[in-house]
């Protein structure tokens, strides 16, 4: 993947709060993180996508949730 530089804005609290997290290792390093915020995202709308093709408009139902707690392990 090419990886080409941009300039963003953030509120200076977020921005010190991100420099921070790195400076203590908590993140790989401030555009790292928003990386990793953006792909989740892409991510999460991908599932949401699949899910609205699935079931529409209409939550999944109770046996939905049961297959994919015992697929997941949760009890």
């Amino acid at each position: 993947m090419t990886m080409r530089k941009t300039a963003i804005s953030l509120p200076e609290d977020q921005l010190m709060r991100l420099k921070a997290a790195e400076a203590a290792g908590r993140i790989p390093s401030v555009s790292g993180h928003i990386q990793e915020l953006l792909r989740r995202e892409e991510e999460t709308a991908e599932v949401d996508e699949t899910l609205r093709r699935l079931f529409g408009d209409l939550p999944p139902g109770d046996e939905h949730q049961k297959w994919a707690d015992r697929a997941l392990g949760v009890a």
